[in-house]
């Protein structure tokens, strides 16, 4: 291998790992969900329906906005993954995600500051804090599938994407009209053109999704309770909807108003019109509010390859202060009324040990 070329994946391979590090040290895990479970609580119970699908993808006395979520349980099952194994499985992808990110960014810019800002920035961001702070949860797994279909090079990158994302969260097709449009405009290219024909790869998936219920009236009674649930109980969540995103990105959404402000005029109305009905679509049916904007994250890796393409001397300092600034900034899990902080690594790991050295 060139020695240059064994240089920079080291250094690649560094800004991963810090990054990993410094997400997991100032956005740590919830430690005592670990320590302790908790049935009732909202921590424990996603992990629990994942557990229970992982022994038994197909079973339906589960919460109907997981019954569709079959991918990564049918994985572990396959793998025979035992007792709380498949946990690791939101992990896994939250660090295949953040290389990926820190790969696209080292592709666009030499400078590793850039690579590195854009990865700090990404992993402070609900896309990661949310598959490594809960459990249960595999987010990145569909962001990373996003990510695919906004930047990806290779030709199967976005069909396998579309063929295999849906059924780890239905959260990818609404975001999916998004990620292609991005991808569209970071390439400069028309919009109708056979790049549509990606879309086709979808089709699997959304047939199932509406010719199933119809042949079975459980499904579709549970499909239908769950949206009414989710249109009843919006009015009440709506006030909660500016904090909810503003923590789920934080300083990434300056990379999201870089790429507003930079979009190309043929592109500017269809992409405002598919911001509003992705955040709008998401908003309404996902009350998780700081977890779901992160269908979003695209748009902010955008804004920073826009700046990388229009600014290149100042690029990568601006993105390794955006990165750093996004590790101080607060953050919290909003999911339906509740607002719950994330601390840093040291005050969980205090309250995780606190009890024990009270009862020694």
């Amino acid at each position: 291998m060139n020695p240059s070329v064994a240089t920079s994946n080291a250094k690649l391979a560094g800004i991963v790992v810090l990054s990993i590090a410094l997400s997991v040290f100032f956005f740590s895990p919830i430690l005592w969900i670990v320590r302790q479970p908790t049935p009732g609580s909202y921590q424990w119970d996603r992990a629990t329906t994942f557990l229970k699908q992982c022994e038994d993808p197909l079973r339906s006395d589960i919460e109907t906005a997981m019954q569709w979520r079959l991918l990564p349980p049918l994985v572990a099952h396959a793998l025979h993954l035992p007792g709380r194994t498949p946990l690791a499985l939101p992990w896994l992808g939250a660090v295949i995600a953040i290389a990926y990110v820190a790969v696209l960014f080292r592709r666009r810019c030499a400078d590793p500051r850039a690579a590195l800002g854009g990865t700090l920035t990404f992993v402070s961001t609900s896309a990661i804090n949310v598959p490594f702070g809960l459990l249960g949860l595999n987010d990145a797994w569909i962001w990373l599938g996003l990510l695919a279909v906004a930047f990806g090079r290779a030709a199967w990158a976005a069909p396998l994407a579309c063929l295999l994302c849906p059924w780890v969260d239905e959260r990818f097709v609404i975001g999916f009209p998004l990620a292609w449009l991005i991808a569209r405009i970071d390439r400069r290219e028309p919009i109708l053109s056979r790049a549509l024909l990606v879309a086709l790869w979808l089709v699997p998936y959304l047939s199932l999704r509406l010719i199933l219920p119809q042949l079975n009236p459980a499904i579709s009674a549970a499909q239908s309770g769950f949206l009414i649930y989710v249109l009843q109980s919006f009015p009440t969540i709506a006030p909660l909807i500016p904090l909810g995103w503003w923590f789920g990105l934080r300083a990434a959404w300056a990379g999201v108003a870089f790429a507003v402000f930079r979009c190309p005029p043929p592109y500017r109305l269809i992409g405002a019109l598919t911001l509003f009905v992705t955040v709008g679509v998401t908003a309404v049916l996902a009350h998780d509010l700081s977890r779901s904007i992160a269908i979003i994250i695209p748009l902010s890796l955008l804004g920073g390859f826009e700046l990388i393409r229009h600014h290149p001397n100042h690029a990568p300092r601006v993105l390794l202060a955006i990165g750093c600034i996004s590790l101080l900034l607060p953050a919290a899990h909003v999911i339906y009324h509740t607002i719950q902080p994330i601390s840093p690594f040291p005050v969980e790991l205090i309250r995780v040990l606190r009890p024990i050295t009270q009862a020694s």
